[in-house]
């Protein structure tokens, strides 16, 4: 195995993805930050840029594109022989490069206090609320009954899947109500929107609330992936939102 395809396998530190809160974040980069007349070097791309240097997009390309995904863009500290990659959650507004350690625009991008509002969706319990910064401001949880699978065939089966998609229905209607209640009396206030829960469940939902619609612009790509959508969620939610996706590198 060359020696490229060795670094690509083993990212520095450990870091491969890792998702941080702000204050381990701030930890990690207090830590990393270069010595004096140490080699440093900062990027910032907003979501579908690429790096103007050709040693920060060979870099990059050794993740392969996956950090990317979260459709927020990149940022990328270097620090002597090591660099660091950040996904924010929430998207990056300029690109720009800097001979130099230059985190600064990033934590004016976590610490702002934006308004957001959340939709998450599981068979049968749904959440909506609305965060201010890290802090629950609104929100409305509720449950409805949706059947489980059901394995027999025939008629039984055509009339139990009739019910089941009925139950949904009512299901993706009260939680659509729901987000009209919650994001109505924002609107143009919302900074962003953050979806989560179950994928096919939250899929479906999607295919019949035209509420979300009018959110479209501001729905951010990133999905939350939270196993149940109850109250006492919530109230930890607010700094799950505000996790960066960070790897490491050797330079």
């Amino acid at each position: 195995m060359s020696e490229a395809r060795q670094r690509t396998a083993t990212p520095a530190a450990g870091l491969n993805g890792d998702w941080l809160p702000k204050d381990r974040l701030r930890n990690l980069l207090n830590v990393r930050k270069p010595s004096p007349g140490e080699l440093a070097s900062s990027v910032y791309l907003r979501p579908g840029d690429t790096a103007q240097s050709s040693e920060w997009r060979d870099r990059l390309a050794r993740l392969g594109g996956t950090p990317e995904e979260n459709g927020c863009g990149l940022v990328g500290l270097r620090s002597g022989d090591r660099a660091l990659v950040i996904a924010p959650p929430f998207p990056v507004t300029e690109s720009s490069q800097h001979d130099g350690w230059n985190d600064g625009p990033l934590w004016s991008l976590l610490d702002a206090e934006r308004l957001v509002g959340v939709v998450l969706v599981r068979l049968g319990r749904y959440s909506v609320a609305v965060y201010r910064g890290e802090e629950l401001a609104s929100s409305k949880t509720d449950s409805r009954y949706v059947k489980g699978k059901h394995h027999a065939g025939g008629t039984s089966q055509l009339r139990f899947t009739r019910v089941r998609e009925g139950q949904m229905r009512r299901l993706y209607m009260k939680v659509c109500e729901t987000v009209r209640a919650q994001f109505e009396p924002l609107a143009g206030k919302l900074d962003y929107v953050v979806l989560g829960g179950e994928k096919f469940t939250l899929n479906g939902f999607l295919k019949v609330c035209p509420r979300l619609e009018e959110y479209k612009d501001i729905t951010l790509k990133r999905r939350l992936n939270i196993r149940d959508p109850k109250r006492d969620t919530l109230d930890d939610l607010g700094s799950t939102l505000h996790e960066s996706r960070v790897w490491g590198l050797d330079w």
